[in-house]
């Protein structure tokens, strides 16, 4: 995998493993995908746009991490090829000795591979890469309406659950009587907010999703969908109608 192509996409069998990398460089960000197998080998490359500091031979200060949710990053390999103690022989580091690309390779991946990558160099702007361990999983939805109590505060606040999905990157969007909240012409007083996906134990995620509204205009509501999308993925929905809540 390089960071001049645009996409990569490796299906094989049930089990998968999603890469994306973000650049940060100063011409803008460039996200790359790859997925593939479970106990096959990756490898990903780190580009830099100019000449990291030289340490010895074919090394330079080029170091690589990974982090997980919940945990401090840990340093992987240092000095281009040189693998912390502690750290599984399945991990490697290398150099094109130009300085310039280096690439760390995983072999046999694991789920205790999944997590966020990124390589640092002495003076660089840092490769980020996120890897997810898993097989596609829709998640659940639940809708919750607004409670009485904050119906008598003048204020609606609906939040969108779901539950045990995979890989992270779904995301929640809500409908408002078939059309999206945003398109709605009042809804220059409705707010939405999302929460980034959540890993749980068991290696599947969590997201959710608040709509927040004036009572009023929630009392003219006649239902609200939430919406999960994710890919080429067949999008999920769950709605509820406002004659189902008792205390509207």
């Amino acid at each position: 995998m390089t960071t001049e192509d645009t996409e990569i996409l490796l299906i094989t069998n049930m089990t998968f493993i999603f890469i994306w990398t973000l650049l940060c460089f100063t011409q803008g960000e460039k996200i790359i995908s790859l997925r593939l197998q479970l106990s096959q080998t990756v490898s990903i490359d780190c580009k830099v746009s100019r000449q990291v500091a030289h340490y010895s031979g074919s090394n330079y200060y080029l170091a690589w991490y990974h982090h997980k949710t919940g945990e401090a990053p840990k340093r992987l390999i240092d000095r281009t090829s040189y693998r912390y103690s502690g750290i599984s022989s399945r991990l490697s580091g290398s150099g094109a000795g130009n300085g310039l690309d280096f690439t760390l390779t995983i072999s046999g991946v694991q789920a205790e591979d999944s997590g966020v990558y990124y390589c640092q160099s002495y003076h660089s702007s840092n490769v980020f890469t996120q890897l997810d361990v898993g097989r596609d999983v829709h998640p659940s939805l639940t809708v919750l309406p607004p409670s009485r109590e904050e119906l008598q505060q003048g204020k609606a606040t609906l939040m969108c659950l779901a539950n045990k999905g995979f890989p992270s990157d779904w995301s929640l969007s809500w409908k408002v009587d078939g059309s999206s909240s945003s398109s709605s012409s009042i809804s220059s007083s409705w707010e939405e907010s999302r929460s980034p996906g959540v890993l749980q134990e068991d290696g599947l995620y969590s997201w959710s999703s608040t709509l927040r509204l004036p009572a009023d205009q929630w009392r003219k509501v006649g239902s609200v969908s939430c919406e999960a999308t994710q890919g080429s993925q067949t999008p999920l929905s769950e709605t509820l109608r406002r004659d189902q809540c008792s205390q509207s």
